[in-house]
């Protein structure tokens, strides 16, 4: 344990980034994680802001034929302010496959998450094997950091139609589950925190130095991290590949899971060395 921790000391130095509470004392991260098996090598799946473990429920038993899901938690309501930034995230994110020895890891990480992703490799290149993203912030991306402070369910229901394109996915179990969570103001503040973090983390020339494949999926009708930023990513990620899908928004592992999981099975095959053993 004392290994892990003293290893990632030397990740926040290279994430230049404050020493996350969990680590300043010496006391593991608690994880919640979402996994049932599957066949072939682990990958781990990131939700975005206002995203949840349930954000894989559909996808999940077409990932499980041919990889292991693990779909992680981050604590953006339970750890303190700071720790919920976008740099700490990739370094809870790295404790946990390091703990786990998932690495090199399969990254699959949706708007905030796919941020995550690109962080975390970008500290730490050998921990990671290939890159899904989908969605992803760091360029440019609408952002909730204007959260207002006492947010109503027609505030969420405005932002969900900003993410989905088939409007039958805002329903009322949906928002009332966000607002259940965001009704609380400090709860609210460690969103608004995390979505800064994420504004503020402007990667376009950090992006060169991504080398490890790459596979972005995106929906045409993406009103958060809309087409111009997917086209950004591919260019300037040298080992890229870009596919689009019609009539989906920002979440296309919700809204297409069978498109979204047949490339995800493409790519991998080719690109993942866990594929060519």
């Amino acid at each position: 344990m004392t290994d892990l921790f003293s290893e990632t000391d030397n990740l926040i130095t290279k994430l230049d980034t404050h020493v996350p509470h969990w680590l300043k004392v010496r006391e593991e991260p608690q994880f919640k994680t979402v996994e049932s098996g599957g066949a072939g090598p682990e990958m781990l799946c990131l939700h975005g802001l206002f995203g949840a473990l349930s954000n894989w429920d559909a996808i999940f038993p077409l990932f499980q034929q041919y990889t292991k899901p693990i779909a992680l938690q981050f604590p953006l309501i339970t750890y303190p302010r700071n720790d919920v930034k976008v740099k700490n995230l990739a370094a809870y994110t790295w404790y946990f496959a390091k703990k786990r020895k998932l690495d090199p890891v399969i990254l699959c990480g949706n708007s905030m998450g796919g941020h995550v992703a690109l962080r975390m490799y970008l500290a730490d290149p050998s921990a990671v094997d290939c890159l899904i993203l989908t969605g992803t912030s760091g360029l440019y991306e609408h952002s909730v950091d204007s959260l207002p402070i006492r947010p109503d369910q027609r505030f969420i229901r405005e932002h969900m139609a900003r993410v989905f394109y088939n409007q039958a996915f805002i329903t009322d179990e949906a928002v009332n589950t966000i607002y259940d969570v965001i009704r609380d103001k400090r709860n609210v503040l460690n969103i608004i925190n995390a979505a800064r973090s994420a504004k503020k983390d402007y990667l376009l020339k950090y992006l060169k130095d991504i080398k490890v494949p790459t596979l972005l999926l995106w929906g045409d009708d993406d009103q958060v991290t809309t087409m111009d930023v997917a086209e950004q990513f591919h260019k300037n990620i040298p080992n890229s590949t870009l596919v689009t899908i019609k009539n989906c928004g920002h979440a296309p592992m919700i809204e297409h899971p069978e498109w979204f999981a047949t490339e995800v099975k493409k790519f991998l095959q080719v690109n993942s060395r866990h594929f060519r053993k």
